[in-house]
């Protein structure tokens, strides 16, 4: 496969252009993060220009991924991509940036997690609100093997929208993990207000007015005052 990156493109790119693994990402300092974030979004910007492909869900998941990839050490760590066309970012960080010139095209790379293409790809997806019943199996899993607890315990993350989170099976697998016990599972919620139709229903009300309310603006400056007396912390967030 051609390199996307040839010649000029690359001084465009210094930091990210050194990452080919979430273990390249980890060495950097904390302060280094926006710099990449930039440049990933530029990436992609450029790249879905020349291939096509999902645009607004990947820019709107570049700081997300950055933050799970140097949290969490993935591969080890499970992380699943529900649906799985927001995972661009995802992909250029694990070692696959260079193959994004075929993203989508014969032989080239999948549009989505494909568990054969990285070991990074923990779970293959393409259907909506799957990840959080997978990513509570490989949790369960891990505990039954005795990998969830001490320092060096298996975590697991299910990134999830809010439209996909409106469906009946990830109702469902929030209404499991929460009587589960022993499990190292984290759920994060990528309220971006959009789906394939304008959200509607309970659950997209019920998000809005947390978003828009007074416990959710208090709680945001409170969290705010408090990591700025943790420095490291408080510019990771």
């Amino acid at each position: 496969m051609e390199s996307q990156q040839t010649g000029g493109e690359r001084s465009a790119y210094p930091l990210l252009g050194a990452i080919d693994a979430p273990a390249d990402l980890r060495r950097l300092e904390r302060g280094a993060l926006a710099q990449l974030a930039h440049e990933l979004r530029e990436f992609v910007l450029d790249s879905v220009s020349r291939t096509g492909g999902h645009l607004s869900s990947n820019l709107g998941t570049v700081e997300l991924a950055i933050a799970l990839h140097y949290v969490f050490d993935t591969p080890r760590d499970r992380l699943v991509w529900d649906v799985g066309h927001q995972s661009y970012p995802h992909k250029i960080l694990t070692g696959r940036r260079e193959q994004m010139a075929g993203l989508r095209q014969f032989g080239g790379i999948s549009g989505f997690p494909k568990r054969s293409e990285s070991e990074y790809d923990a779970f293959g997806t393409a259907h909506s609100s799957t990840s959080i019943s997978a990513a509570l199996g490989m949790a369960v899993a891990s505990r039954n093997k005795g990998e969830n607890r001490g320092p060096d315990r298996r975590r697991h993350v299910a990134v999830i929208g809010d439209g996909a989170m409106s469906a009946g099976m990830a109702f469902e697998a929030m209404n499991n993990a929460g009587v589960t016990p022993d499990i190292d599972l984290l759920v994060v919620l990528n309220d971006n207000d959009m789906s394939i139709s304008p959200p509607v229903g309970a659950l997209n009300k019920y998000l809005a007015r947390l978003m828009s309310g007074k416990f959710y603006a208090t709680a945001s400056d409170t969290a705010k005052k408090v990591l700025k007396n943790a420095t490291q912390l408080f510019e990771l967030a």
